[in-house]
């Protein structure tokens, strides 16, 4: 009798419930994990926009090339010593790009090729496509600096206010886009070096609104 009465006692004791400590503590658990998954949240939307935005990048880079070159390159530079833009600032006269659907996608990007024929060898030309979430030249920042043939651009005269490193600068004489590496006080280090013609007081355009950029080398025909 005293046994069975013993074993009912153990079984009502292994029946019983979870603490509040036990609760608090699985709570605690929980919300760290809740918090770490919402902070990583962002940063993963972030990575994947960028996947898109550079897988896209490379697709129309691509369709760039192929008009430039159905429409033959030279024509784009014609008789100039310096550099030919298409499209210019308007986009809406601009060949338009499509989806696999046959939808236009002009909202959402643009491009920009410039075709410079002063190289050291006549039978080529340098092009450069700059891929713009959408081109608008209305919302580049301008000023004046100084371009030699080096990574340096110095007495910047005004610094855009959202300019910082990874945005894109260029001489509007020269009109080809050099990505920067490095701001200072009143100067500017990119990551390449000016290959246009060099100056004092020249103006720039820049601009933080370019996906990526594009070089190549055509053969003139």
């Amino acid at each position: 009798m005293y046994l069975n009465r013993k074993s009912k006692i153990v079984n009502l004791k292994s029946q019983a419930g979870f603490t509040l400590i036990e609760i608090g503590i699985a709570i605690f658990i929980l919300a760290v994990g809740l918090v770490s998954m919402l902070t990583l949240l962002p940063i993963g939307v972030d990575s994947m926009k960028k996947v898109t935005q550079y897988s896209n990048a490379a697709v129309l880079s691509e369709s760039a090339i192929s008009y430039l070159k159905a429409n033959d390159i030279v024509t784009f530079v014609g008789t100039n010593t310096g550099s030919n833009t298409y499209p210019d600032t308007d986009i809406n006269q601009a060949k338009q790009f499509e989806d696999s659907s046959g939808n236009t996608i002009f909202a959402q990007y643009s491009w920009q090729a410039v075709v410079n024929n002063g190289t050291t060898d006549n039978h080529l030309v340098r092009a450069q496509i700059a891929i713009f979430r959408n081109f608008d030249s209305s919302q580049f920042g301008t000023g004046t600096a100084d371009f030699a043939a080096s990574t340096t651009v110095s007495t910047i005269s005004a610094f855009p206010s959202w300019l910082t490193s990874k945005h894109y600068i260029r001489a509007d004489s020269d009109k080809f886009w050099y990505r920067i590496d490095s701001m200072g006080t009143s100067t500017i280090t990119l990551e390449g070096p000016f290959l246009g013609t060099t100056g004092t007081g020249l103006v720039f355009s820049a601009t933080n609104d370019i996906i990526d950029i594009y070089e190549t080398m055509f053969s003139k025909r």
